[in-house]
């Protein structure tokens, strides 16, 4: 049985807003389970931004929707542009220096995105392109309808259900996660479930 799991990855799609810290946490998990074999990732964009438009929010959380609007625009003229494995690139290249080296979204880190994955017929002036927010707003819809209801990042589709999470509040040891992930395929397929929550410990 784990042969034919190991030789048949599991389809999941995972819906992220770049910007998002635990999504961080889960992408990097969920890449590592690719890695090991288990998973094979349709990685597509929602954003932050539009689901909190209109919404009064604390000054912190208002610039990182500000980040959100912008990093937004770029990986989507990314993903339309040179396709789903630029975005990867970008994503993995954009989340390194914004959450782990506190890099602010500015022109010279679009410049370090679009290096990395060749985009030279983007510029960092897409940080502030507003035609491209109705792309932005569509991909959004797309994993709101997928997940029916309202949900934030990240939304994962397993088995043809779509659940927000897992949220991870830091990532979590990777020498189980071929065996952690197949937990989670095993928990989806289950008609029945759809949440499973515990308080943040920290």
């Amino acid at each position: 049985m784990a042969s034919e799991q190991t030789s048949s990855p599991t389809a999941v799609t995972l819906w992220l807003d770049p910007v998002c810290p635990f999504t961080w946490n889960t992408a990097r998990w969920l890449q590592a389970a690719a890695e090991a074999g288990g998973a094979a990732i349709d990685w597509r964009l929602l954003n932050l931004a539009v689901l909190n438009e209109g919404r009064e929010l604390p000054a912190a959380q208002q610039a990182r929707m500000g980040d959100s609007r912008r990093i937004g625009r770029l990986m989507t003229a990314i993903r339309r542009d040179l396709g789903v494995d630029a975005l990867v690139t970008a994503y993995f290249t954009f989340g390194e220096a914004y959450f782990d080296q506190s890099a602010p979204v500015d022109r010279e880190l679009a410049d370090k995105v679009m290096a990395a994955v060749g985009a030279s017929q983007i510029t960092p002036a897409v940080l502030d392109d507003d035609t491209l927010d109705g792309v932005v707003a569509q991909s959004h819809q797309a994993a709101q309808d997928a997940y029916g209801a309202t949900g934030g990042s990240p939304l994962l589709t397993i088995n043809g259900h779509t659940f927000f999470g897992p949220v991870f509040t830091e990532l979590p040891a990777l020498e189980s996660v071929a065996t952690d992930f197949a937990a989670l395929v095993t928990l989806t397929a289950m008609p029945q479930f759809t949440q499973i929550e515990r308080p943040r410990v920290h």
